[in-house]
């Protein structure tokens, strides 16, 4: 049976794709993943990774958050807690809470969540916008441009456009983390 969001995520990856008159070759080509891949994501049939949905996300030249579950749609000045957009890894143990409600905006806050143990790509990765972190819970090891950052609950980091980064969840509870990010871009 496929997944109700597999399928709706996979839906909205192609429609994005041919409006950008895209072919599934062009788009492979931009995110190295396989046209085979694509092809299963597309129909429903694989739910991707964050790593391969930022991928496809940067792409497309599409926020990550278009991606999300659907929460509110009002764009309001008000998020309240039951209306956000929700992320989460295939494997669950990185999950976003997008703050924002509405991409459209010059800055985008989101609240993520890693397990112990976790990581949040499997390499470094750029993209758009300046982006600022505030770490609510745990210890954690950011990795900038090669450089590494260990922060604790209290610290702040920040991170400029284009820099390739990635963090992971060294400490022995899970981690959660305040975001921005400007332009939004995720």
């Amino acid at each position: 049976m496929k997944d109700p969001l597999a399928s709706y995520r996979g839906a909205l990856i192609r429609q994005k794709r041919q409006s950008n008159h895209m072919t599934l070759t062009d788009l492979a080509k931009k995110t190295g993943l396989s046209i085979s891949f694509l092809s299963q994501v597309e129909t429903g049939i694989t739910n991707p990774s964050i790593n391969s949905l930022r991928k496809i996300a940067l792409a497309l030249n599409t926020p990550l958050s278009s991606f999300f579950e659907e929460g509110s749609s009002e764009g309001g000045p008000v998020v309240r807690k039951h209306e956000r957009k929700v992320l989460r890894s295939k494997d669950s143990h990185l999950t976003y809470q997008l703050l924002s409600s509405n991409t459209n905006r010059r800055i985008e806050f989101l609240i993520t969540r890693l397990e112990v143990g976790g990581v949040s790509v499997e390499s470094p990765m750029k993209h758009k916008g300046d982006e600022a972190a505030l770490i609510l819970q745990g210890e954690c090891r950011f990795k900038i441009e090669g450089q590494i950052y260990d922060l604790k609950d209290g610290d702040f980091i920040y991170i400029r456009e284009n820099q390739p980064h990635m963090f992971s969840n060294t400490g022995n509870v899970p981690l959660i983390i305040v975001g921005a990010i400007s332009p939004p871009g995720f």
